[in-house]
This record gives C-alpha cells, sequence and structure tokens, in this order.
C-alpha cells in the first residue's frame, strides 16, 4: 500500500510541535542531549528546526524581551518575578539549554545521514542551524561546550562530560560552519528539502542569503573585541557584493496549523502549568517610547486598553495591585496573549531581514566598510522591512497598509496634526555614534515582540537604547543584566560544570 510522503512529513512535524514545548512537565532535563536520533533527514530537519523554534520562541524570547523591557511581569501572575528582578534561578534555564543542544545534535546527526547519502543541502542547512544554535548558546551564556558537545555517541568518542569552549573559540567555530555551509549550496540541487524544511522550504539562494547575514551578525559582533581581525572580513563580503537577507527573506517558522502545532509560547502560557494566566504586560519602557514615536507598530505588539491606547506597567512593579482591563499585553499578533487563540498561528522569527539591513547600516556608519552603500538607505530599507511584515497585522488593527504607516511615521501626516517619529529620521549629518546609536535603537523598536533575545545582546553589546530604567525591585542594584545563569542540569550532570556565573558578569563581547 502506497503512504502519502507529504502526509508522513504533517503528522511528524505536528507531534514534534507539541513534544518540543518549553512547559518543564514535557522535559526530562537529565537526558543527554549528545543521544542520537534515528530517524531519515526528512524528520531530523523539522525536529532540529524546531527544537530551535522552541528555544528561541519561549524562554530565550521572554527572558530577552523582559530584560529588553519590551514586557515585564503581571500583577495577576508570578511566573516571571525573578526575571523582572534580575536573580533568575538555575533551573529556569534547563528548557532553553536542553533545546538549543537538542537541535544541534539534531543538525549533526541530520549532517552524518545527508553525507551517507550525498545529500549537500540538507548538509548545508545543518551546519547553519548548528552554527546559529551554538551563537545562541554562547551569547547567553559565555563559555559552553562545543567542540565535545556533540561527541555522546560512541562512534564519536562516548564524551558525556564535555568541556567548556571559551566564547572567541566558539565564535571561531561558528564561523566556519558557516563557510562550510556556503561552500555546499547549490542553486540548482535537485536533492534538496522540500516541506520538511519549516523555514524556507528548501529555497537554497535563501538559506545562502541566511548564512551571508548570520555571518555578518557573528563578525559585527566580534569587530568590538577583535576588530583586527572581523572587519577585513566585514569588508571583504562587501566588496565582494555578497547577497543579504531582504524583504521577503525572513527566516520565520509558522505555526499554527493544527492544535498540536501552536506557537510554542502560546503552548506554554496555556498549558497545565500556566493555567492560562496571563503573565506578561507590556512594559511602560517601550509602550511609551512608542506611543511618544506615533509608531503604530504598537498596536501589532501590544493590546489595546479602551479609552486608552497601549498602556504599560512600569518595569518590575509587578507587586502593585491593578486591574488586569488597564494595561496591554503582548498581542496575539507576536504569540503572547493568553486569551487570544490566535496567538497560536504567531510565527517565530529566527532572522529578519530588518536585522539584515541595520546590521548592513552600522557596519557603513561605523566605518567598517566603505562598499555597501549608503547608510541612510540601509536604515530607511530596514525600517520599511520591519513594517511591511506586519502589513496583514497593521490592515487587521486598521490602519490602510504597512506603507500608510511607515509614511505617517517617517514623515508625519500633516492633515492630522502628526508630526515624523524622532526615531524614524536618520541622522544623515550626524557623527558615527548618532547614527549607530539611531541604527540600533530603531533595530529595538522592530525587534518587539518577535525577536526579544537578540533586541537584548545587542543593547548589551552597544549599550543602546540609552532610555532602560533600572526596575525597582532590581537584585543586583544599578547594572542590568549580562548574562544568562548556567541551567541546574549541567551542575547536576556534567563534571566540567564551571560553576556559577552571577547575571552581572558579561560576555566575551560585551564591551560598551
Amino acid at each position: 500500500m502506497s503512504i502519502n510522503k507529504k502526509f508522513i512529513i504533517t503528522a511528524a512535524v505536528a507531534g514534534l510541535a507539541l513534544s518540543v514545548s518549553s512547559c518543564k512537565k514535557y522535559l526530562d532535563v537529565n537526558t543527554n542531549p549528545n543521544t542520537a536520533h534515528q530517524a531519515t533527514v526528512i524528520t531530523m530537519l523539522p525536529a532540529a528546526q524546531l527544537y530551535l523554534g522552541s528555544a528561541m520562541g519561549v524562554d530565550m524570547q521572554i527572558n530577552g524581551s523582559v530584560w529588553s523591557q519590551f514586557w515585564t511581569q503581571t500583577p495577576a501572575g508570578s511566573q516571571y518575578r525573578a526575571l523582572d528582578q534580575f536573580d533568575p534561578k538555575a533551573d529556569y534555564y534547563n528548557a532553553s539549554w536542553k533545546n538549543l543542544y537538542l537541535s544541534a545534535s539534531n543538525a549533526y546527526q541530520l549532517y552524518n545521514l545527508a553525507d551517507s547519502q550525498h545529500k549537500g543541502a540538507y548538509k548545508a542547512i545543518s551546519l547553519l542551524m548548528r552554527a546559529y544554535a551554538f551563537q545562541a548558546l554562547t551569547d547567553a551564556w559565555g563559555d559552553v561546550p562545543f567542540r565535545e558537545a556533540l561527541s555522546g555517541q560512541f562512534g564519536d568518542g562516548h564524551i558525556t562530560h564535555p568541556k567548556y569552549d571559551s566564547q572567541r573559540v566558539v565564535y571561531r567555530g561558528i564561523l566556519a560552519y558557516i563557510d562550510s555551509a556556503s561552500a555546499l549550496i547549490n542553486l540548482n540541487d535537485g536533492a534538496a528539502p522540500g516541506a520538511d524544511d519549516l523555514i524556507y522550504g528548501g529555497n537554497m539562494a535563501k538559506w545562502q542569503k541566511f548564512a551571508n547575514t548570520l555571518k555578518l551578525r557573528v563578525l559585527m559582533r566580534m569587530s568590538g573585541i577583535e576588530p583586527l581581525y572581523a572587519n577585513p572580513r566585514i569588508d571583504t563580503m562587501f566588496l565582494k557584493g555578497t547577497q543579504f537577507m531582504g524583504a521577503g527573506d525572513d527566516a520565520v517558522i509558522a505555526y499554527g496549523s493544527g492544535a498540536t502545532n501552536n506557537n510554542p509560547l502560546y503552548a506554554e502560557l496555556t498549558s497545565m502549568q500556566m493555567g492560562g494566566v496571563q503573565q506578561m504586560a507590556g512594559s511602560k519602557t517601550a509602550i511609551d517610547e512608542m506611543n511618544s514615536n506615533n509608531d503604530y507598530r504598537s498596536k501589532v505588539f501590544f493590546t489595546t486598553v479602551p479609552g486608552a491606547g497601549r498602556v504599560g506597567i512600569k518595569q518590575s512593579e509587578y507587586d502593585i495591585m491593578i486591574s488586569s482591563s488597564s494595561y496591554s499585553v503582548p498581542s496575539a499578533h507576536v504569540g503572547g496573549n493568553a486569551a487570544s487563540a490566535a496567538s497560536g498561528k504567531a510565527g517565530v522569527v529566527l532572522l529578519s531581514s530588518w536585522e539584515s539591513y541595520f546590521l548592513q547600516a552600522e557596519a557603513v556608519a561605523r566605518g567598517i566598510t566603505a562598499a555597501g552603500g549608503d547608510d541612510a538607505d540601509l536604515f530607511y530599507k530596514g525600517l520599511n522591512a520591519s513594517f511591511s511584515y506586519w502589513n496583514n497585522a497593521l490592515v487587521a488593527e486598521g490602519y490602510p497598509s504597512a506603507s500608510a504607516a511607515y509614511s505617517v511615521y517617517v514623515n508625519g501626516d500633516a492633515t492630522a496634526s502628526i508630526p515624523a517619529a524622532y526615531w524614524g529620521q536618520y541622522p544623515v549629518t550626524g557623527t558615527p555614534d548618532d547614527k549607530v546609536r539611531h541604527i540600533i535603537t530603531q533595530k529595538w523598536f522592530s525587534m518587539c515582540g518577535t525577536q526579544g533575545f537578540e533586541a537584548w545582546t545587542e543593547w548589551r553589546r552597544t549599550g543602546y537604547p540609552t532610555f532602560l530604567i533600572n526596575p525597582r525591585n532590581s537584585r543586583i542594584g544599578t547594572q542590568l543584566p549580562s548574562r544568562f545563569v548556567y541551567p541546574a542540569s549541567e551542575a547536576a550532570t556534567n563534571a566540567n560544570y564551571p560553576g556559577l556565573q552571577s547575571v552581572a558578569t558579561r560576555v566575551w563581547w560585551d564591551k560598551n
């Protein structure tokens, strides 16, 4: 009897979507992430991607969004009070650590299987998935197991207590993964993935742009700590005419095709453990800045309070009891509204077109390259890409189109007495520092609701935006957090666990 291959893929993916939920009850945190997964390339690929989506879409997103001051704990809940206090416990990080390593492990096993079957496209994507997962790991925790991390099988050395590598070593390894992936990409590969590739559907031209953009992100992060190494490599990419991600190239994992395939953040919020209690509110830091700039994206990112618009809670002031109807919460468009089933359909953004443009603009503005084009043009392309991505959501919220919302933001609307937004005006004649401040701050706005971890990471790297506040309930004084603490699972299972690290300790590249 013939079995439809597409049905097998869909069923496998649907089951995985449920099984990789970040909710702690679904995870055995003592499971060794080096364990091999016996499967085929068409099941290993979506597994690697879904584990990555779960990590980036739940704990990394929540932690990053709270510490970026997009979101804050609601008075009605208590799940993330420790994050708001900058005092997270080690067991909070078991799930994100495990899911990132499971993604890398699946990608590693995928590479080996694809290599035996001479499937170059699968090998390339597996390398890029590993590069992405390890960058998230090292950016969050600093030194992490890397060279020995995926060597748990007997054939790989049976290393069950992998040593920790320095962040510098990990970053060099990530770049090697990306370069190896690029060498494998063949735009005419007849054996490329199809529906099993949940990000690009096997479009290898888009994967090449993803590789280039991820490499630019890595090198830009290194440029402040190792400029002699990073900057010439950045310049070479532009001199060669490297193609980066543009509008429509966003790396997104889509959800919502069924009850078992909900957005992982929504699945977490509505799990039995959470009970559907709305844990996250909109932060006053983000909402006030958006309101003062007539930023129509705020209505996409946050719910509206009847008669009051978008209203935030001051960061970390969850202990002031106010009515739940008096403040905004993350919207269904970004998967953060526990009361709306539409949250289940929100995608998880891994790498975005607006991030790509802002990275390029920064490289030009800092003088790292003269071959990257016009930094102002790149800035506006990044801003426009952010608005364009939310076109359907903006229309659903009552705006004519994304282009209309973008035009008012950048140019103002004299007929309605709406001035142009301050953060929508690029300082063409400003100093490099003025320009970078605008680029990174606008990147922060654009990442609200989708790339909370990356927004916090860029704040650590650059110090922008400068209007983040010191919350009243902080447990670390006037400093804002600089890293995650190592998960409790590492202390329990890895003899090479390096010991406790304070959230106040900076990672390698954090020199702002």
